[in-house]
C-alpha cells in the first residue's frame, strides 16, 4: 500500500472519531501553546533589556563608597579627574532624590535628577520647547528646571510651561524647557521628572560630594579597554580592603559597571529563566504525548479485527505501522499547528495590552510544531508496532 492511500485511510479513521480525536489534540495543543507563549514573554523581556543596554552601549558606571568617606570627591574635582582619562568625553554626577512639587492645587511627589550640559547627550528623549540645563546653569547653581512631557500634562495642562515657575520643597524653580517622557522598560510606569543643574541639586541635598557618576566614552569599542585603565587606577586610589566576607566583592571600595558586562550577565539570566518557562510548558507536551499514547491503545483495540482482515488480504507489517503511526503524528501536527495559531494570537494580545512585550520567533513556531509531531510519532511507535504485530488469525477471531 502506498504512502498516499494509507495517509488517506488516517484521515478517514481521525474524521470518524471527531471528538475523541479533538480530545486527543488537547494535551498537545495546550503543550504547544504553553511552549510558545512562555519562550514569546521570555524572548521579548530579553529583547527590552538588551535595547536598554544598546542605547547606552557608550557609557561607563562609576560606584564609589570608599571606607573613608573624605576620600569622595567634589563635584568639580570628580569631573576633572575623569576627564583626564583618554576617550572620556563627558562626566555626569548621578544623582536623583524625591521632592513635593507644588503649582496651585496641584501637589505630588516627583523625581528631580542633577544634570548638565552633557547630559542631553546621554540621554534618547529629544527637547520638545526651551532649551536643556546649560553651563552657565550648574556654574551659578541656578534654580532653572526641565520638565518631562507627563510633568507638563500634570501641572501644565493646555499652556505652555517655558516661562512658568514650579515650587520644589518650597523653593521656586523657573521652567526653561521641555523633554519627551523617558521611555519605561516593559513594567515601568511614566511618571513626572525634572531636571535641575547638579550644582543645585547638590547644595539642595546638602551633599557636596560625589559616589556615582557617568562616564561618557567617545566610541563604544573604546568602552572595554577605558573602563580597565580606570580600574587600574581605582585600585590606587581605593585599594581593596582586608575583610573576613566570603563574597566577590569583599574589601572592595568602588565598581565598574559597563553595559557589555552587564548586558552579559543579563542574557545569561534571562536565557535560563526562558529555559525554565520552555520546560516547564514542555510537561504538557509530554502529558499530551501520554494522550496520544492512550488513545491509539484504544483504537488498536478497537480495530483488532479490521486488522486481521487486512492482513488477511495482503497488508504487511510496515503497512499497518506505518498507518498508526501517521494517524498519531496527524492528530499531533493539527494539534499542534492549533496551539501555535493561539499562541501567535494570544502573544499579540498581551503585547497590544500588557506592559511587556512578547516575541513570536518563526524559530520558536518551527520548534512547537516539530515536538508535536515528534511527540505523536514518538508516543505512537509503542500502539503502532503493537498492532502491527497482531497475528491475522488471533485478530480474526477477536470480539
Amino acid at each position: 500500500m502506498d504512502f498516499i492511500t494509507t495517509f488517506k485511510l488516517s484521515i478517514k479513521e481521525i474524521l470518524s472519531n471527531k471528538l475523541r480525536s479533538i480530545l486527543t489534540m488537547l494535551g498537545v495543543i495546550i503543550g504547544v501553546y504553553s511552549v510558545i507563549v512562555m519562550v514569546s514573554i521570555g524572548e521579548g523581556v530579553s529583547s527590552d533589556i538588551k535595547k536598554r543596554f544598546e542605547k547606552n552601549s557608550n557609557m561607563i558606571m562609576v560606584y564609589l563608597y570608599p571606607d573613608d568617606t573624605n576620600k569622595l570627591m567634589r563635584y568639580e574635582d570628580n569631573k576633572n579627574y575623569f576627564l583626564g582619562f583618554d576617550h572620556v568625553d563627558g562626566v555626569i554626577a548621578n544623582m536623583d532624590y524625591k521632592v513635593t512639587a507644588k503649582e496651585g492645587s496641584i501637589e505630588k511627589k516627583v523625581k528631580l535628577m542633577g544634570a548638565d550640559k552633557v547630559t542631553l547627550k546621554t540621554v534618547e528623549e529629544k527637547l520638545t520647547s526651551g532649551r536643556f540645563i546649560s553651563d552657565m546653569d550648574v556654574s551659578k547653581a541656578l534654580k532653572n528646571t526641565v520638565i518631562n512631557q507627563k510633568f507638563k500634562e500634570t501641572y501644565f495642562k493646555n499652556e505652555n510651561p517655558v516661562g512658568k515657575t514650579i515650587r520644589f520643597d518650597g523653593v521656586n524653580y523657573n521652567v526653561v524647557g521641555v523633554m519627551e517622557d523617558r521611555e519605561g522598560s516593559n513594567w515601568d510606569v511614566v511618571k513626572e521628572e525634572a531636571y535641575i543643574p547638579i550644582t543645585t541639586a547638590l547644595r539642595a541635598t546638602g551633599n557636596d560630594k560625589i559616589s556615582q557618576v557617568k562616564l561618557l566614552i567617545d566610541n563604544k569599542e573604546n568602552v572595554i579597554e577605558t573602563s580597565s585603565i580606570i580600574e587600574k587606577e581605582l585600585n590606587l586610589k581605593y585599594p581593596k580592603k582586608k575583610t573576613d566576607e566570603d563574597t566577590p566583592w569583599a574589601g572592595e571600595q568602588f565598581y565598574i559597571s559597563t553595559p557589555q558586562a552587564q548586558l552579559k550577565e543579563v542574557n545569561q539570566i534571562t536565557g535560563t529563566f526562558t529555559l525554565m518557562l520552555g520546560g516547564i510548558a514542555g510537561i504538557s507536551l509530554l502529558v499530551g504525548g501520554i494522550g496520544i499514547m492512550n488513545i491509539m491503545f484504544v483504537s488498536v483495540t478497537e480495530r483488532t479485527r479490521e486488522i486481521g482482515i487486512r492482513k488477511a488480504i495482503g497488508a504487511k507489517r510496515r503497512d499497518i505501522l506505518m498507518q498508526f503511526l501517521l494517524e498519531s503524528g496527524v492528530i499531533s501536527s493539527i494539534g499542534g499547528l492549533i496551539g501555535i495559531v493561539l499562541a501567535i494570537i494570544t502573544a499579540a494580545l498581551i503585547t497590544k495590552f500588557a506592559p511587556i512585550q512578547a516575541i513570536v520567533s518563526s524559530k520558536i513556531v518551527f520548534l512547537g510544531f516539530s515536538f508535536s509531531f515528534a511527540i505523536g510519532v514518538i508516543f505512537g511507535i509503542y500502539p503502532a508496532n503493537k498492532a502491527s504485530k497482531l497475528n491475522p488469525i488471533d485478530a480474526l477471531r477477536y470480539e
